[in-house]
């Protein structure tokens, strides 16, 4: 920008000070940030390289900030409302995702105005209608006015944050941030900021109602560019990306000036008058890899003797095409068709447009997307936030700046970091204790996946609610097994692969929470203190016992529940044996069997009951009934299994735990692999039943039945309607 020009917005904003709030940026069309690109023609100097390079530390500040954020609403206290928050606090993050959070903010909401100055391509920002007019309507401004861009809360929002305001005196043009470590740290070191005040606020997490907005740096001028134009930031870092530095979301502003209706709106297309689809996400941001359950069992219809659970087909795109496929399926990765409930690991940094289609029984059908952010967790992780274990001290493939030693970190410092092990090497247990949130641990450099004996997460003594939280096990060869003894929210184990165990009993080689019920009759927190294990996803491991050692494969119960993509096989009983399961995704697996005895499953699922299911420990306790769960596209049993059944959702016996209810249980799409002893391919037994679509591997009729319906104990309304599709 021109010293004239620096002259003329110094001028302009000294009048309006209190009521300006501007800065450069941009959500226009992208034609003008192209021209303005163009236009570029400052050299690279000393003083604009320094700036690049305190701009890309900045940029990291403001990604770790959006990222503590995201873990604080995780944590935030549900029962506290919203009116209740001291201004700038996070808020829970279901008020982002229901979308209360934008509804509150409508309620100030005011657009922001973008200039454009074609001579320079710089943008400027003003929310101030009396400084738009002033600048619009003086012949002798070097900006055209483009319009209203997106809107922002003009003054304090429950859930949001302030954006503050700098003025860049060398270059002529304002730069926001909604860190608070930003705003101190270039209040501390940059002589070319000065500090101009709170803007606006906006919100440092994202949810429903609520747009990114992108950041962009230019280093040839040493200013910043901000869109919340998709299409703009795709077709920049297309064609721009020699002049425009991307630098991650800024924030996230308004996506319109009017209040969200609901906080899920109507389909946003179809030609159905009977279906209403509903879609829902177990989160909608997170650090990479992100495991997402998405769940459309809200869906309703009107339609006679249809049951959208079972009758109405769901069509889901993750919107993240790699060309990958499932190795079992070989289904590809992007998509999944079937029942209403899915999952997906996005395994790179990025915005990606989630999509649903629901299709009744006569054709018509309903339409839904929604947005998932996933952060970079070189950003999230930055410096020592990663610490890299080499015994042999080689760090290579170590990411830059992150600590390095040569022995497992103590158990207290896992909390908040990523831990990586160096391939090919052999380390002791891992125990991530009681309190953690935010934890991964997995591999760095070539080779083989990295050894340790065990790993650990919680403990069976809590003394308090901080339960592990947000914890990611990925990449290591893992020898004994893994163990959560209680409760815990959002784990993802995922591409490990679990070897025999060679010492002791093992119970499973990976436990979930089965000791729950144990673990809240034996210590001093009252049973309302515990909620029910939820978003656990079990991805992509592999497992191999024998017959001897474990007595299972997999166990474990919880909601929200994803076991996807494993190949799992012998055990001295069941291979996998869920306790029980509320809104379970059970999908390409090889589930193959294998028992010492021969009366065992590769896939068992039952219930502890007949009650309602909550989230909350105290109300429902170990009773609750197993609902809505998805098995889909497995493959259940081998040559070599020599179980009779292969797999069964249904009370565990005809016996004294006959008492046992399952509901809304689609078995769809499996190819079933008989053995020596096979005779019955599946048992489902319960209220609203369905299978279709079920095949065997040499070409016979699968045997899907209901065991003659001789469950003792179960109630005769826990019993069907069976659907056979």
């Amino acid at each position: 920008m021109t010293t004239p020009d620096n002259g003329w917005i110094r001028a302009s904003l000294a009048c309006t000070l209190a009521l300006l709030l501007a800065a450069c940026g941009g959500t226009g069309t992208a034609d003008s940030s192209a021209n303005g690109a163009q236009t570029l023609s400052t050299p690279m100097t000393q003083e604009s390289s320094e700036a690049e390079d305190t701009s890309a530390h900045n940029a990291q500040l403001t990604a770790q900030t959006l990222a503590q954020a995201e873990s604080q609403a995780q944590m935030a206290d549900a029962s506290q409302p919203l009116e209740n928050l001291l201004p700038g606090s996070i808020a829970t993050k279901e008020a982002y995702v229901s979308g209360a959070i934008a509804r509150k903010a409508a309620v100030v909401g005011i657009p922001a105005y973008r200039f454009y100055n074609p001579g320079t391509g710089a943008h400027f920002y003003t929310i101030s209608t009396i400084e738009r007019d002033s600048v619009a309507d003086d012949f002798l401004s070097p900006f055209n006015l483009e319009g209203p861009a997106f809107w922002v809360a003009g003054s304090s929002s429950p859930g949001l944050s302030p954006v503050h305001r700098f003025f860049n005196t060398r270059t002529g043009v304002h730069f926001y941030t909604i860190s608070e470590a930003e705003r101190a740290n270039l209040v501390a070191t940059s002589r070319h900021y000065t500090y101009e005040g709170v803007a606006y606020h906006a919100s440092q997490v994202a949810g429903q109602g609520l747009v990114a907005f992108h950041r962009f740096y230019v280093p040839g001028k040493g200013f910043h560019f901000y869109t919340a134009s998709e299409s703009e930031k795709a077709n920049i870092q297309a064609n721009m990306s020699n002049a425009y530095r991307y630098e991650g979301i800024g924030y996230y502003v308004l996506d319109s000036g009017t209040e969200p209706q609901s906080p899920q709106p109507g389909p946003a297309t179809g030609t159905s008058q009977s279906i209403v689809l509903q879609l829902a996400a177990t989160r909608l941001s997170g650090t990479a890899p992100l495991a997402v359950q998405f769940d459309s069992t809200g869906t309703t219809s009107s339609l006679p003797s249809q049951h959208p659970f079972h009758h109405v087909r769901y069509s889901f795109n993750f919107g993240d095409d790699r060309g990958l496929s499932w190795p079992v399926s070989g289904l590809p990765k992007n998509a999944q068709s079937g029942g209403p409930l899915s999952a997906h690991v996005f395994d790179l940094p990025g915005t990606y447009q989630v999509r649903v289609r629901a299709t009744d029984q006569a054709g018509g059908y309903s339409e839904r997307s929604m947005t998932v952010q996933v952060l970079d967790p070189n950003a999230v992780y930055a410096s020592t936030g990663t610490v890299c274990v080499s015994a042999a001290a080689n760090f290579t493939g170590c990411p830059t700046g992150a600590s390095r030693v040569t022995t497992l970190p103590s158990s207290a410092t896992f909390n908040g970091r990523r831990v990586l092990l160096r391939r090919g090497e052999t380390f002791g247990s891992i125990s991530i204790p009681h309190g953690s949130q935010n934890v991964q641990v997995g591999a760095f450099g070539t080779g083989a996946k990295p050894r340790v004996s065990s790993v650990v997460v919680g403990t069976v003594r809590p003394t308090s609610t901080a339960f592990p939280r947000d914890v990611s096990i990925m990449d290591l060869n893992i020898l004994q097994g893994f163990e959560q003894f209680s409760t815990m929210a959002r784990l993802l184990l995922y591409r490990n692969t679990f070897d025999p165990p060679t010492s002791g009993t093992i119970v499973a080689q990976i436990n979930i929470a089965s000791a729950l019920g144990y673990v809240v009759e034996s210590n001093s927190l009252s049973p309302g203190q515990y909620f029910q294990p939820r978003e656990l996803f079990v991805v992509e491991n592999q497992l191999r016992g024998s017959t001897s050692n474990p007595q299972m494969g997999m166990a474990g119960l919880g909601t929200r529940f994803v076991v996807m993509g494993n190949d799992m096989g012998t055990a001295q009983q069941h291979t996998v044996r869920l306790w029980a399961m509320h809104k379970g995704y059970i999908a390409h697996n090889a589930l193959r069997g294998g028992s010492a005895d021969g009366i065992r499953h590769a896939l068992k699922v039952h219930s502890g009951g007949l009650g309602d299911f909550n989230d909350n420990y105290g109300i429902s306790g170990t009773t609750w009934a197993s609902r809505q769960i998805v098995i889909g596209n497995n493959r259940l049993g081998d040559a070599t299994d020599n179980n009779s059944w292969t797999g069964v959702a249904g009370p565990q016996n005809n016996g004294s735990d006959s008492r046992e209810g399952l509901e809304d249980v689609v078995l769809e799409s499996n190819v079933f692999h008989r053995g020596p002893n096979t005779n019955t391919e599946f048992i489902i037994m319960g209220r609203r039943m369905t299978s279709r679509g079920n095949t065997r591997a040499d070409g016979g009729t699968p045997n899907i039945s209901q065991y003659n319906n001789s469950y003792q104990l179960l109630p005769s309304n826990w019993v069907g309607p069976f659907y056979y599709q």
